[in-house]
């Protein structure tokens, strides 16, 4: 995939689950039920974010999660 559509990728994922984070905020301060739409753009920026990573920097991530799991349960 080209650099530059990775950024975009990236950037919009950012972006998206900023926005879900803004949600979250609304909801709990106002009572809005808006789960679902928070939960379609936080599943759909994580897509996006995955997209523009790379192999080597998603299996650092997957590594760095496990061993922070682990380091809970121990």
């Amino acid at each position: 995939m080209n650099h530059d559509i990775k950024g975009i990728c990236l950037f919009l994922g950012l972006i998206g689950l900023g926005y879900a984070a803004l949600l979250i905020v609304v909801m709990l301060l106002t009572g809005a039920k808006i789960i679902k739409t928070v939960m379609f753009i936080s599943i759909f920026s994580s897509f996006l974010l995955s997209l523009g990573l790379t192999e080597q920097v998603k299996h650092r991530l997957f590594n760095y999660l496990k061993s922070m799991t682990v380091k809970q349960l121990s």
